[in-house]
């Protein structure tokens, strides 16, 4: 696990709307991981951590500012996904380095392209 912070939770890439589902309410500092189900993030003092499933992710990029937040010129990342048939995008702060956020983000885009990809 790494520790990041999460920024919050845009609904309808309106910044001031904030989702409220499936403990993503609450912005802070915690920890996270990725697997084969998806991203995972737990807020610092919670048991349950929320997850992002890969079924659900649209697309990841790399900003500066996210949910109405700005990072002080550190990269943020945000990944678009659809839950509750709302598009949403939650970003985060993972690491002050650019090169691996965008490492991270390359992981994401990869796992997200095979996942479309046909079978053979």
């Amino acid at each position: 696990m790494n520790s990041g912070s999460y920024y919050g939770t845009e609904v309808d890439g309106k910044w001031w709307k904030r989702y409220r589902g499936k403990g993503f309410f609450t912005r802070g500092g915690g920890d996270y991981w990725m697997d084969e189900t998806g991203f995972h993030f737990r807020k610092m003092l919670t048991a349950t951590p929320f997850t992002i499933g890969w079924d659900e992710m649209v697309s990841v990029r790399i900003g500066k500012s996210h949910a109405g937040r700005w990072g002080f010129g550190r990269p943020l990342l945000t990944i678009e996904f659809s839950s509750d048939a709302r598009p949403l995008c939650a970003g985060f702060y993972l690491t002050s380095e650019w090169s691996q956020m965008e490492q991270i983000a390359g992981d994401i885009s990869t796992k997200l392209s095979h996942l479309s990809d046909p079978p053979p």
